[in-house]
């Protein structure tokens, strides 16, 4: 049977991306989306996903918004770019499937509620953003940790520096983590099951252009392929992950990782905020993904893709 999921993402190319993989996953059955007010404009974000959700003939999953501030905001010129997926010319034509004619969607907190009060099995939830809006939920419903397999993030560095720049940070913290690290922190505290997906690993897999390359030659025939093609191609010129999608292949296909079992801890103030680190004694123990295989990795991205 499909692994029943909820994924939680605050809008970027990544973030977008990843959900479609779970989405288009055979093995996946994607039962809510949550847009999170992080690395996006939330309202853009929201319009761009029911648009690809159209364009592919997506079904089935709520498409969920809360637009609360994340008490450290990512960098505006990085959220802008909802702006720009909101209006690919890609969509131009598409029209809003009556399914999804509101103007906006219920909350977060509303829809993954119902979606885990109502499960008769455990659900995984998948977050590619900030943990704003489902640290919360699990800590005023203590109760649904028995109607959680387990929580995969993308999240976290421990043996490689962060990818925070801010005034005043030491840049030790990866920006997920540092956008709300209290959330972090309620999140380890709930005793969930966690697999976090850290920056040691997605630094081994920058988006290359011989994976685009790949992406190219079906798009003609692939909608997905197109479509990935296009959001991948706003970020030409960057030093690229595949951060969240690599999130969202750990649930899909977890054994194409290796995972170590580690005590880990976050800095919640200071300079160091956000910075991920193991502990002896603090902390609680979680999995953290430590290698992936490559090839296995972009066959499995470039087979969803091709699907529709």
């Amino acid at each position: 049977m499909p692994k029943p999921v909820l994924h939680d993402h605050d809008g970027h190319v990544d973030d977008i991306l990843s959900a479609v993989l779970l989405w288009m996953a055979p093995e996946i059955d994607l039962q809510a989306i949550g847009i999170t007010n992080g690395d996006c404009f939330a309202d853009q974000a929201y319009s761009a996903m029911v648009k690809i959700a159209t364009y592919l003939q997506l079904e089935g999953a709520e498409i969920a918004v809360t637009e609360d501030a994340v008490p450290n905001p990512f960098p505006d010129n990085w959220r802008k770019e909802s702006f720009i997926i909101n209006e690919l010319p890609l969509f131009s034509e598409i029209e809003m499937r009556r399914s999804y004619q509101q103007k906006q969607g219920r909350k977060i907190e509303s829809v993954f509620y119902d979606c885990l009060n109502n499960t008769k099995t455990p659900m995984t939830i998948v977050t590619t953003g900030p943990l704003t809006n489902v640290a919360p939920l699990l800590k005023d419903n203590p109760d649904f940790k028995g109607k959680v397999e387990e929580l995969v993030i993308m999240g976290g560095a421990f043996n490689v520096p962060g990818n925070v720049q801010e005034e005043g940070h030491d840049g030790s913290a990866e920006w997920n983590i540092y956008a709300d690290p209290e959330a972090f922190k309620a999140t380890l505290d709930s005793k969930v099951p966690i697999k976090l997906i850290p920056l040691d690993v997605t630094n081994q897999l920058p988006v290359t252009k011989e994976f685009l390359g790949l992406l190219d030659e079906f798009s003609d025939r692939s909608r997905g392929c197109t479509l990935a093609l296009r959001l991948w191609s706003l970020v030409k010129g960057f030093e690229y992950y595949f951060w969240d999608t690599l999130t969202a292949a750990a649930t899909i296909k977890p054994d194409l990782y290796t995972f170590k079992e580690m005590r880990i801890d976050v800095a919640t103030q200071g300079k160091s905020m956000g910075r991920t680190s193991t502990s002896l004694f603090g902390g609680r123990k979680v999995h953290v993904a430590t290698s992936v295989d490559k090839e296995g990795f972009e066959s499995l991205l470039l087979s969803i893709f091709k699907s529709r």
